[in-house]
């Protein structure tokens, strides 16, 4: 093992707290240290209209610079953008980037001095992301698997007689379908791969400080991933460590590849040392999503509680991928459909899944569960005790983010409130993780044989909250 990597597995485990946020130390590329609040904000739906219900205008540009003030001002100074999430976000965060150059050094601008004691703004935004067909309506030019032409024929998408490919129109593309931009050889995977890095730097003003790829090497059509061998880890390792990406970004990541995958990523950055390391892995998780389910998108990937939890028993955190930064993306965020009756969030997400609206084909599937709305309710019957006992006003959603922030494997949570009280409330929820107790993560994930009453059996103290059955 290498010194750098073993200088990254001790980092990787330190919290610093500066006031109501704790920072994580990352080495950068110069050796420097980086301090990373443990909470990121999440922007993929900060511009969105219709997002928490039908009718909902898109937030202006002032309300969503309040916003991006906000988590800063409460210490969060990591935040998650993509070139392809709604609004053009990525061009506002770097508008908001440039507003707020000076404003971000001055103490006063800060609920504590104490907060982002780098005084910089870290950016993670995203890379590698898979053509979108149902949008372009054509081909993009290069090659493309042989397994999705087949399909697309089969289909009647693409002409069966079809021999130039070059940008060729397609017919009847359906919703969620995408060819991988990391097919290919070297040359065409760097090509296009730098096409998405010039254009997120246009965006920004400025080199993102962690790109992720987005999705692994994949097909999908309709919705479902097209088997066939996916482009070798060391290919595209090779790609990103060439001498035209690898100035323009910082870290490297992963966000939604298979942990077998990044596993073998790590490996390589340690037998290679020309090969870009990668630091961060963002999968999703939160309190509603199962392993072997659907996951929210295509080409998805999650984590669970199971693997996550460590040893209950030694008391051992777990070795869920050891040596990267795990940044997970929690989609219940700050808000979700933790505001309102899980009904009535219900039958919302019913309609635009019976729409046809392609992103809540997934997330109903996904989310609205039998075994989540168990989960739900628990949550909620565990909200209102922990309030009863500590004459508190503890939210449902504060609950959800805290049983996240309490695995202890978990260096940061990327999360999504939309509003400047949202925000406030997730910020909150970070003390409230240090209170739980690992019986505390049990009782709220599992629910076999409908277990799902609270019982009055508890104890409290000034380290520990459990209500799990004692």
């Amino acid at each position: 093992m290498s010194k750098p990597f073993i200088f990254i597995l001790v980092f990787s485990f330190s919290l610093f707290a500066f006031a109501d946020m704790d920072y994580v130390p990352v080495p950068g590329r110069d050796g420097q240290i980086m301090m990373f609040s443990r909470l990121i904000m999440g922007t993929d739906h900060l511009a969105q209209a219709n997002w928490t219900g039908q009718n909902q205008p898109q937030p202006s540009e002032e309300m969503i610079f309040k916003v991006l003030d906000e988590a800063v001002r409460n210490g969060m100074n990591v935040i998650d953008t993509s070139p392809i999430y709604v609004g053009n976000i990525e061009f506002l965060v770097g508008k908001w980037l440039k507003l707020r150059k000076d404003d971000i050094k001055n103490d006063r601008f800060y609920a504590h001095p104490g907060l982002n004691p780098d005084r910089k703004i870290y950016v993670i935004s995203k890379g590698g992301f898979p053509f979108d067909l149902f949008y372009s309506k054509e081909l993009p030019s290069g090659t493309h698997s042989e397994e999705l032409l087949k399909a697309l024929k089969k289909k009647g998408i693409l002409d069966s007689t079809s021999t130039n490919l070059q940008n060729t129109k397609l017919n009847h593309v359906p919703p969620y379908s995408y060819a991988s931009r990391l097919f290919g050889d070297l040359d065409q995977i760097v090509a296009r791969l730098s096409e998405e890095i010039r254009h997120t730097i246009d965006n920004l003003g400025e080199p993102p400080t962690v790109w992720l790829m987005h999705r692994d090497d994949g097909d999908v059509l309709d919705g479902k991933e097209i088997v066939r061998p996916k482009t070798e880890v060391e290919m595209i390792m090779r790609a990103l460590s060439s001498t035209q990406l690898t100035e323009k970004f910082q870290l490297l990541g992963w966000s939604n590849w298979d942990v077998g995958r990044i596993a073998e990523s790590l490996v390589l950055s340690q037998t290679h040392p020309k090969y870009r390391k990668p630091l961060f892995s963002s999968p999703y998780f939160s309190l509603f999503e199962e392993q072997g389910k659907e996951t929210i998108h295509s080409l998805g990937s999650e984590v669970t509680h199971p693997e996550l939890a460590g040893h209950r028993i030694l008391r051992e955190k777990s070795n869920y991928l050891n040596g990267i930064f795990l940044n997970p993306y929690s989609p219940l965020g700050g808000f979700s459909i933790l505001d309102r009756p899980w009904e009535e969030a219900k039958a919302d997400a019913k309609r635009k899944f019976d729409s046809g609206d392609a992103y809540w084909q997934h997330v109903y599937k996904t989310i609205f569960t039998p075994e989540n709305e168990l989960r739900h309710q628990r949550a909620l019957a565990f909200t209102q005790k922990l309030n009863f006992e500590q004459q508190a006003t503890f939210t449902v959603d504060q609950v959800m983010n805290a049983y996240a922030l309490a695995h202890q494997r978990l260096d940061f949570l990327t999360v999504g409130p939309i509003t400047v009280e949202q925000v406030q409330r997730t910020v909150s929820s970070l003390s409230l993780s240090k209170k739980l107790a690992f019986k505390d993560l049990e009782h709220l994930y599992h629910v076999e044989n409908s277990e799902h009453q609270i019982t009055t059996s508890h104890r409290v103290n000034q380290q520990c909250l459990s209500f799990y059955r004692l």
